[in-house]
């Protein structure tokens, strides 16, 4: 019985250690929110819709993956906004095999943008994986320990040509 009970009590605290460790959709951040919306509407006025978008908790220096199913031949834009006092963003972009096909990265504190985007029309059908992840200057860690920073990220496919 003492087994059982020592057994059950590890894989609840398992699903909880699970369930904290996953990155989380949803922040505030106004200034933020306000460059993406204005972003975001940009694009729709140039025939885009969106197919994903969200705000993102990211910690610093970590991956947050997105798997996203996309159509070959297809023309998208992906745009990440990222955090105006990380020290750099980077965004992976995975095919369906796995394969990495793009890699981009920014520098918001030493380059004028917190912007990474980018078009991109897929060769394959399937889930392309995007690896998005922050990181936060050191000397803003050291004060506040391990930091949540908002982003976005938002994809937009081209609307086909109505007949």
């Amino acid at each position: 019985m003492r087994s059982i009970l020592t057994t059950l009590c590890f894989l609840i605290s398992l699903q909880l250690s699970a369930q904290t460790n996953r990155p989380k959709i949803g922040c505030k951040d106004a200034n933020l929110l306000v460059q993406a919306s204005e972003l975001k509407e940009s694009l729709l006025k140039q025939g885009f819709e969106v197919i994903n978008d969200a705000m993102l908790s990211m910690d610093s220096r970590e991956d947050f993956p997105i798997v996203t199913r996309m159509q070959a031949g297809a023309f998208y834009q992906i745009v990440m906004i990222g955090n105006t006092r990380s020290k750099r963003m980077n965004l992976s972009l995975y095919g369906p095999d796995q394969q990495p096909l793009i890699q981009k990265e920014q520098q918001p504190l030493h380059q004028t943008s917190n912007v990474i985007s980018f078009s991109f029309s897929p060769s394959l059908n399937g889930d392309h994986t995007f690896m998005l992840s922050q990181t936060m200057k050191q000397e803003l860690l050291k004060f506040k320990g391990k930091e949540t920073i908002c982003g976005s990220f938002c994809i937009l496919r081209l609307k086909k040509a109505s007949k």
